[in-house]
């Protein structure tokens, strides 16, 4: 199967600030927080307050980075959705969206992975291979979290393009980002992507 994400679509994303989109969108986004969620000032929250066609993960518990929890979450949330959804992921979400589209690549048009969480100290078997639908992981300078180094390491093993982010922290509202205009543009260059995979 060979997913098109429209490229019309992909213009109607804000270009200098956020405003709606239709309804009607093509396509489906999915946003998946990390652990502890999004609060309401999280460049996640405020993307979904002005696009509509944003779903969000709702997790029973924010706290556990238990992967079949997720992968259970991940499930529910896709299920209805028609066509397969972009992934829009922060920190461990990263994690759980990189190893469910490993398992589900059917349910996944693309992956945005921010600020990735590092794995090994957690219990997530993330995929030790290229995944097969597009991605790209967003990186700072400054996490507390994971290096640059690293960051882009597991962009490498998963086959994903990489930005630096530059000095962002964690890329989360502390950073004081608002809306992170530059983030709608690496969500505006993954909806312009094919799969390419059969």
């Amino acid at each position: 199967m060979s997913v098109v994400l429209s490229t019309p679509a992909a213009r109607a994303l804000p270009a200098t600030a956020p405003r709606p989109v239709k309804d009607d969108a093509p396509f489906q986004g999915l946003l998946v927080p990390g652990l502890h969620g999004s609060d309401e000032r999280h460049w996640q929250s405020r993307w979904r307050q002005h696009m509509p066609w944003l779903h969000e993960l709702k997790m029973e518990d924010w706290q556990r980075p238990d992967p079949a929890l997720w992968e259970s979450a991940l499930e529910r949330a896709l299920a209805p959705l028609p066509e397969p959804a972009v992934l829009i992921a922060h920190s461990f979400g990263c994690l759980a969206c990189a190893g469910y589209a490993a398992r589900r690549p059917d349910r996944v048009a693309g992956l945005l992975l921010v600020a990735p969480a590092c794995p090994e100290p957690l219990t997530l078997d993330d995929p030790s291979g290229p995944l097969p639908v597009p991605a790209r992981v967003i990186a700072s300078t400054t996490d507390p979290w994971m290096t640059l180094d690293d960051s882009r390491a597991l962009a490498r093993r998963w086959g994903a393009a990489f930005r630096n982010g530059g000095d962002l922290g964690h890329i989360n509202t502390a950073s004081g980002i608002g809306e992170w205009r530059q983030g709608l543009e690496d969500l505006r260059w993954l909806l312009t992507q094919r799969t390419g995979h059969a």
